[in-house]
Parts: structure tokens; C-alpha cells; sequence
């Protein structure tokens, strides 16, 4: 390899360094609510998360979430939102009979799933999104849940969560179409109004 081309890997691997040395991975607090709603607004489209469904979810005792903020600003780079949901929820969530959740997950309590995984753009492929996701899955094992699935938006051909969905052991399931079609105030950034995208849906026995 072209010593110029290793002298660039490794600024970039520096860099990368830089940024996650910079960052402090966080519980969810009031304080960056905001944020995390005008990010996930900038990622997926307007009203794909709301401040009430966010509340309802962190504010008990089985919270999963988790911040990453710049330690030099404080500015809120990006979040992960993990949801405890009883097998009726999942079945209405998925568009999966509870039936079939219950054979797959072996379970029909103890289920929790990704809600949201999202990170500013200029942040990108830093290795933020792989930290939170692992941090929030680590809470949903110590809280002992036994499966935890996960719907994966699909742009065309390619899903943006696939890579950190297989690091950490999940595995697609099955193909569902227009999942988040009938939340009408959802504005979806693919599809410029209701959103008709098909969403690959990941699984994992988490015990």
C-alpha cells in the first residue's frame, strides 16, 4: 500500500479516536428532550417520535436509553430509545400475529424492542451509533428480557442499521410493509407524507 494512502487511514482512524474520546455516553435526561426529537426529525422525518411516547417510555422503572453528547459543547450527537412492550403492543408495533411473536420469541412477556436509533449526519461512522446501541441492549439483558426485536428501515435495497443489528447477534426475520403507514402525523423523509417503506424486522433471544 502507498505509504501516502497508510498516512491517510490513519488521520482518519485518529480523527475517529478524537470524536469518541470527546463524547460522554449519557442516561436519558429532560434537558436534551428537545434535541433528540429534532434529530430523529432530520433523520426519519417529522413527527416519527414525539415528546409524550418518549416520556411514557424512560420515565419507569425498565428505561432503556441512552445520550451521546459532545463533552466540549454539550451538544446532543445522538440517541438510542429501547421500549418494554407487552405481546398485544408488538403485535399492533410489528404487524406480526402474537401467536407467531410468542413461538419466535419463546416468550409472551419480557419483549422490548428498538424504537430509534439516531445520530446527527455530521457524526456519521464514527462509531457513536455501534456505543449506543450496545449500551442499550447490555440494559435490556440486566433488566432480563427475553427477546428484543427490532424494526429496520429499508431505503431501497439497503438498511442503515444492518451492520450494527448483525454485530450484535440479530438476525432479520422477516420483511413487513408499510409499518409505519398508519401513523398519519408521521411525515416520512423517503417518502415526503405517509410513509409506505418496507421495514426488514430483526430478532434476538436476549436468555
Amino acid at each position: 500500500m502507498d505509504r501516502r494512502v497508510i498516512m491517510l487511514v490513519l488521520k482518519n482512524k485518529e480523527r475517529k479516536e478524537e470524536k469518541n474520546n470527546e463524547v460522554a455516553y449519557l442516561d436519558f435526561s429532560r434537558y436534551f428532550l428537545n434535541d433528540m426529537i429534532k434529530i430523529a426529525d432530520s433523520r426519519f422525518g417529522e413527527n416519527y417520535i414525539k415528546e409524550k411516547e418518549i416520556l411514557k417510555n424512560v420515565e419507569t422503572e425498565n428505561e432503556m436509553c441512552k445520550l451521546a453528547v459532545n463533552k466540549i459543547n454539550g451538544r446532543l450527537l445522538g440517541y438510542c430509545l429501547f421500549y418494554d412492550e407487552d405481546i398485544n403492543t408488538a403485535e399492533k408495533t410489528f404487524k406480526i400475529p402474537k401467536e407467531e411473536l410468542i413461538q419466535v420469541s419463546g416468550s409472551s412477556d419480557n419483549i422490548c424492542h428498538l424504537k430509534s436509533l439516531a445520530i446527527s449526519k455530521d457524526v456519521e461512522k464514527s462509531g457513536i451509533g455501534q456505543n449506543l446501541f450496545g449500551s442499550c441492549l447490555e440494559k435490556a439483558e440486566n433488566l432480563d428480557f427475553s427477546a428484543g426485536w427490532c424494526p429496520a428501515w429499508k431505503r431501497g435495497n439497503y438498511v442503515p442499521a444492518a451492520r450494527i443489528l448483525n454485530l450484535y447477534g440479530f438476525k432479520p426475520y422477516k420483511t413487513v410493509s408499510n409499518l409505519w403507514f398508519d401513523d398519519k402525523e408521521y411525515k416520512c423523509i423517503e417518502c415526503k407524507g405517509p410513509c409506505v417503506c418496507e421495514c426488514d424486522v430483526y430478532f434476538k433471544k436476549l436468555k
